[in-house]
């Protein structure tokens, strides 16, 4: 298939080395990816197991891996400041925030070899099990129980953030400010109304919306501040043999004490029913008492939960939208509409952002102009 990006020669080399075999005699698999420009390729000798196979990221650009993360956002910095809203998906962050994680015991895969020169990373293998896909097959309570493990998980990372600070590491470099937050609500406002829904909207009926979305970011920038995944759900934990792994972590960065909790609890990809969420809200309050970085204020990060809820599920829209405007990718279509649901709950909790609220009810049932 044209474009289809293809494994160089020593990306084969590095991973027949380390599974003790000549290039020739691995069987490789291209995994779907994400929404960057990476590609995955599992490539495994003989059955197919764990034990025997590896994972290949193939980066689109070659890299050095002895440079930080900070020093490529520096020089990312310098051609074009306004870069650092951008700043994502970087190899050496990978590098990087695996390696703090990893220190702290927290489950991630880890990083074998890496051949920057043909952009290309080893991955250990941690299966294909994806928490979304173990559920479908999981008793209620196997589900909450699994749910409460990735909550715990949630509050270690929140408990690296002192280290993460005193390190000067690109997690503490780059946070959901208020221009962070504002660049992403601009990205949904752009790809979901314009490009997908084909809105031509007048400045006069814009103007306001936009000032919801100044007075959201602003409120929701100013809270407390903790390490945080950025992408916490449940296609980004994966189950094998009953434990828990954390994936794409490389763009970690400073943000809310509720961000990841939202993640999880308003995962358009796991629809969990309200009545686990209120639960999984209770139980990441009750082990924040008795973490070694305590919630702020309770009363606080209750209001923070509901615009962290609103600003994500409105992000995540703007990506499943672009995605399909742009790359004609139509898997995250099914996604907008309960992201949408979602935000419009947290609208009506809130009791504000009345222009927001009224154009989403307005819109939710009209027929993109770009592929379904």
């Amino acid at each position: 298939m044209k474009g289809e990006p293809v494994l160089p020669a020593q990306a084969l080399e590095l991973a027949a080395r380390h599974l003790g075999t000549q290039p020739t005699s691995l069987l490789l698999t291209k995994l779907a990816g994400d929404a960057s420009s990476r590609a995955y390729f599992r490539a495994r000798v003989g059955e197919n197991s764990i034990e025997s196979s590896v994972i290949i990221a193939l980066y689109p650009e070659e890299f050095d891996p002895s440079e930080s993360a900070s020093q490529r956002l520096a020089r990312s910095e310098s051609d074009d400041p306004a870069l650092r809203l951008t700043f994502a998906n970087d190899p050496c962050a990978h590098l990087e925030v695996t390696s703090l994680f990893l220190r702290t015991g927290l489950p991630v895969p880890r990083i074998l070899d890496v051949d920057g020169g043909s952009g290309v990373m080893l991955i250990e293998e941690v299966g294909d099990c994806k928490l979304q896909d173990w559920l479908d097959a999981s008793s209620p309570e196997d589900a909450a129980r699994a749910y409460r493990q990735a909550v715990e998980l949630i509050v270690r990372i929140q408990e690296m953030t002192e280290a993460v600070l005193s390190s000067k590491s690109i997690c503490s470099r780059l946070a959901f400010d208020e221009a962070k937050l504002k660049w992403e609500l601009d990205f949904f406002f752009k790809n979901h109304f314009e490009r997908h829904l084909g809105l031509d909207l007048s400045p006069e009926f814009v103007g306001p919306i936009d000032a919801e979305f100044i007075e959201l970011c602003q409120e929701l920038a100013s809270l407390p501040r903790v390490l945080v995944h950025r992408d916490y759900h449940a296609r980004n934990l994966m189950m094998r043999s009953g434990e828990m792994f954390i994936i794409d972590h490389q763009d970690a960065r400073m943000g809310p004490e509720s961000y990841d909790l939202v993640s999880l609890i308003s995962d358009p990809y796991a629809g969990i029913h309200e009545g686990l969420a209120a639960e999984l809200v209770e139980y990441f309050i009750a082990l924040k008492s008795q973490s070694r970085l305590p919630l702020s204020s309770v009363e606080q990060f209750r209001q923070g939960l509901e615009l962290a809820t609103l600003q994500r599920m409105l992000k995540a829209v703007g990506t499943y939208s672009s995605q399909a405007a742009l790359k004609g990718n139509t898997v995250y279509l099914p996604y907008i509409a309960p992201a949408i649901r979602s935000s419009l709950r947290a609208i009506r909790r809130l009791g504000r952002f009345e222009r927001l609220r009224s154009l989403l009810e307005e819109t939710s049932q009209l027929t993109p102009t770009t592929p379904s």
